[in-house]
C-alpha cells in the first residue's frame, strides 16, 4: 500500500520532468524563431533605409545641379553686363586719358 503512493509521486515527478523538458524545447524554439524574425526585419530595415538614402543623396545632387546651372546662368548675365557696360565707356575712357596725356 505504501508503495502505491510513492509510485505515483515517482510518475508525478516523471511527468513534470517531461513538461519542463518539452516546455524547455518549446521556449528554445520560439526563441530561435524570434531572433531569425528579428534579424529579417533587421536586414529589410537596412535595404529600406539604404534604398531612401540613396534617393534622398540622388534628389539633393540634382537639387545641387540646378543650383549650379542658376548661378552660372546668372553669372553669364553678369560677364556679359559688365561687357556691354565696359565696351560702352571703352570710348570716354580712350578720350579720357588722351585728353589727359596730351592735354
Amino acid at each position: 500500500m505504501v508503495g502505491e503512493p510513492i509510485e505515483k509521486i515517482r510518475k508525478a515527478e516523471e511527468d513534470s520532468k517531461n513538461q519542463i523538458k518539452a516546455a524547455q524545447v518549446d521556449s528554445d524554439r520560439m526563441l530561435r524563431e524570434v531572433r531569425e524574425k528579428a534579424a529579417q526585419i533587421v536586414d529589410q530595415t537596412k535595404k529600406e533605409l539604404t534604398e531612401e538614402t540613396k534617393s534622398v543623396v540622388k534628389r539633393a545632387e540634382e537639387e545641387a545641379a540646378q543650383a549650379i546651372a542658376k548661378l552660372r546662368e546668372e553669372n553669364e548675365k553678369a560677364k556679359t553686363g559688365l561687357r556691354a557696360t565696359a565696351g560702352g565707356n571703352q570710348s570716354k575712357a580712350a578720350s579720357f586719358i588722351i585728353g589727359k596725356v596730351i592735354g
